[in-house]
């Protein structure tokens, strides 16, 4: 009890009261843990856990691990990179992704793949690889369209109906060109025919070629039949991704085709309403031609070894419809 409350007690009561309180009341600083105030504890020194390392990890120092996987395709080394840390480690080396982004933006000058490098995405390939669209060339994009047709009445008992399935093949080159094809059959039955470069690709392989830009994620491609040298078709695609760095979904805007002997000259129009359906629509009453809005289902991309367990090879009897996502 301080001294000021000792004097408040002893002018409102009259008697003298001491300022020493008994020895219970006594209030002491001192608490049992300022003993260790001043000391310097050392903490329990733990084991650290052994690091088990694999066989191949102790066989191959990381240099010639890095070495090994400069080999690999992108999607193989992002496989590896899932096997444990140390693989995970190595498969971030910045000229691992470097050699994948040169050939995935091939079509772009380096100058101005490294200002988009550097001005984008922080300096990092990796980052400019799995966020920037590009084409994907380890394998086939694939469109698959269905449709009903009406058969024919038969004793007037039944008015059958068909579901036809036919899909659209495209592959694409990391020089500009692909190769294109329309057939009913299933991606394991056509895939070698894909397989040849536009160069070598014969006249009668059913398998057109052409020639693709890209920019941003708008794709525009653009083929001439090998039958007629005249028709052109042109067609506008929107690349994106259901993962990162995926690519791996081709959703169709407009098939355009027209016939170039008769002078008409249109470019890449898109299907959706916007202030140029009015130019749209006189393009399209012009002879010659054509717009496509059948069999514009969004493409799948497929990789090579992915092929013949793709669902895509299922008959219509399994899967009468296709959800692409």
């Amino acid at each position: 009890m301080s001294s000021t409350i000792v004097e408040q007690l002893a002018a409102t009561s009259g008697q003298h009261v001491s300022k020493v309180m008994p020895a219970p009341y006594h209030v002491h600083s001192w608490r049992p843990w300022m003993s260790l105030y001043g000391l310097r504890l050392r903490t329990q020194e733990t084991a650290q856990p052994e690091v088990v390392l694999a066989p191949i990890q102790k066989l191959l120092p990381p240099e010639l691990t890095t070495t090994f996987l400069k080999y690999l395709p992108i999607t193989t080394l992002a496989h590896c990179q899932c096997v444990c840390k140390q693989w995970n480690i190595l498969g971030q080396f910045p000229p691992l992704w470097q050699s994948a982004c040169q050939e995935a933006f091939s079509y772009m000058e380096y100058d101005k793949l490294c200002r988009i490098l550097r001005t984008s995405h922080r300096g990092s390939w990796r980052d400019l690889y799995l966020d920037r669209p590009h084409m994907r060339f380890d394998g086939v994009y694939v469109s698959r369209n269905t449709y009903l047709r009406t058969g024919l009445v038969e004793w007037r008992v039944k008015n059958p109906v068909h579901l036809v399935c036919y899909f659209r093949y495209y592959r694409f080159f990391p020089d500009g060109q692909f190769v294109y094809r329309t057939s009913p059959d299933v991606i394991r039955n056509t895939v070698r025919s894909l397989q040849l470069s536009p160069g070598k690709v014969k006249a009668d392989a059913q398998v057109e070629t052409g020639v693709w830009r890209l920019n941003g994620s708008a794709l525009q491609t653009v083929m001439i039949y090998a039958n007629s040298m005249n028709t052109e078709i042109r067609a506008k695609l929107k690349l994106r991704s259901t993962s990162r760095g995926a690519n791996n979904r081709l959703d169709v805007e407009s098939i355009v085709s027209f016939d170039k002997a008769d002078g008409i000259s249109i470019p890449v129009i898109s299907n959706q309403q916007n202030e140029d359906d009015e130019d749209l629509q006189q393009l399209l009453q012009q002879p010659g031609t054509r717009s496509h809005k059948r069999g514009t289902s969004p493409f799948v991309f497929v990789q090579w070894d992915h092929i013949a367990g793709s669902d895509l090879n299922l008959p219509v009897g399994k899967m009468d419809f296709y959800v692409p996502g």
